[in-house]
């Protein structure tokens, strides 16, 4: 009588040291899959962070780029207006020693 008492304690203590093992390590290994979960994202989450920051740092770099090239435009049509503006008074000059040659006779 105690043999066959003994035996299905024995098969229930087995049934349920299984199965709170089981519980135990598929508790242990949604942990760690949780651990690994929150660092992969930490890692995307650095990566985001550093894309969006290189993506700043190159608009700054195209407004500075967008204003240099508007100064150049600027300073270029003011070099061209005043190169139009002094172009009679160079042609005057040019002229003038010419003038002053026949005038004085030493053609």
């Amino acid at each position: 009588m105690i043999i066959p008492v003994l035996a299905d304690g024995l098969a229930v203590g087995l049934a349920v040291g299984a199965a709170i093992s089981w519980r135990a390590t598929r508790s242990r290994a949604r942990a760690a899959a949780r651990r690994e979960l929150a660092r992969a994202w930490a890692d995307m989450r650095r990566e985001v962070n550093h894309w969006q920051e290189a993506a700043a740092r190159a608009n700054a770099e195209v407004a500075r780029v967008n204003r240099e090239a508007d100064a150049y435009k600027a300073g270029h049509r003011n070099g061209r207006e005043d190169v139009i503006s002094i172009m009679p008074l160079l042609v005057a000059a040019q002229q003038r020693p010419a003038d002053e040659a026949r005038a004085s006779g030493e053609e």
